[in-house]
């Protein structure tokens, strides 16, 4: 994960123990109040893995091969 998608983690868990309002984490991490209750849900069934991209590791389609 990179820092940035740890920082975000950290404050969806606030935002989900109740430490830190919708509005605020919505706030810190520049993304709207209804994009950070689908982040809550994402990371309540799916843990810290939900917040990395699931194309992050692949292959462009369009790459060229390596000789």
């Amino acid at each position: 994960m990179t820092r940035k998608q740890l920082n975000a983690y950290e404050v969806i868990v606030r935002a989900r123990n109740g430490s830190l309002t919708v509005a605020e984490a919505a706030e810190v991490l520049g993304v709207s109040e209804r994009h950070i209750k689908r982040l809550k849900k994402k990371v309540k069934e799916e843990g810290a893995a939900a917040l990395v991209h699931k194309n992050s590791l692949r292959t462009p389609a369009h790459a060229l091969t390596q000789c």
